[in-house]
């Protein structure tokens, strides 16, 4: 069955639609930009989470997801020497993994954040906020052997992985390109 319709009808079905599937495609193009520009935003500046240190080991991204790299910062540090929360959050783990203690807080940005090798008295649930003492550098098995004997390693993870940490820390300079 074949329906026909003037151009007057036609004209009256445009009028009613056409202004319906631009807004339907206009929501769709804004949710799609709103979720890819949260991702490509500027991070915040977090404080440092110690005063003074010095990095032994830089972030090192991997090629692919499960590749070699070296997915954070490691910092020099002195035995019972403290960390502190590099921006407020709600921490989420707290507590050994294999052979090394870790602290893990949830950013209100959803970053996640985490030291290695930090003993701390904090538990899941607990908030924290910037500058708080999060816990101090010590090892809880003197077998472990680490690629740096004194340090504690601090990694962000965002929606799209591993993140370097100078990038929060405002110690990242701007790339220069040289002809």
């Amino acid at each position: 069955m074949f329906f026909q319709c003037n151009e007057s009808e036609v004209n009256e079905w445009r009028a009613f639609w056409q202004p319906l599937v631009m807004f339907r495609l206009f929501a769709i193009l804004s949710t799609l930009v709103g979720l890819v520009s949260n991702e490509l935003r500027p991070p915040e500046i977090w404080a440092k989470p110690i005063p003074f240190f010095q990095v032994e080991y830089q972030f090192s991204a991997p090629v692919s997801l499960y590749g070699p790299g070296h997915r954070g910062l490691d910092f020099v540090l002195e035995a019972e020497q403290s960390v502190s929360a590099p921006t407020s959050g709600l921490v989420t783990f707290s507590g050994p993994v294999v052979d090394r203690n870790i602290v893990t807080i949830t950013t209100s940005s959803g970053y996640l954040i985490s030291f290695e090798q930090i003993c701390s008295s904090l538990l899941p649930g607990d908030s924290v906020r910037r500058g708080q003492e999060l816990g101090k550098f010590c090892s809880i098995n003197e077998d472990y052997e680490s690629h740096c004997e004194s340090c504690v390693h601090f990694s962000v993870r965002g929606n799209s992985g591993y993140l370097n940490p100078e990038l929060f820390l405002g110690s990242l300079l701007p790339s220069v390109l040289k002809a």
